[in-house]
């Protein structure tokens, strides 16, 4: 789980270097078939359209905003012609 500020930037900038993921128990038959990395967005606020001051300061919710998906065999695919760290940027779909 990543927490973001309200302008996309991580909560935590200090702690930017732990934002990631090991997969360690992928076997070589897991590799062969299609997976992929999905990445739910969640909303955590006020349920107003508009971020007024109208209601309860402190109830905040939980709600979906949108979902990316990224396929592992592109990523694999980059990364042994490369032979070195990239970027991949998901596309998020509200």
């Amino acid at each position: 789980m990543v927490r973001l500020n309200k302008n996309g930037g991580p909560r935590n900038p200090e702690k930017i270097d732990r934002m990631c993921a090991l997969f360690t128990d992928l076997s070589s038959k897991d590799m062969k078939r299609d997976l992929y990395i999905v990445a739910h967005v969640i909303r955590i606020g006020r349920m107003l359209l508009n971020d007024s001051k109208k209601g309860p300061p402190h109830l905040h919710y939980r709600r979906p905003y949108g979902c990316a998906v990224l396929s592992i065999m592109d990523v694999l695919q980059s990364i042994s012609e490369l032979k070195e760290e990239k970027d991949f940027v998901l596309k998020v779909y509200t």
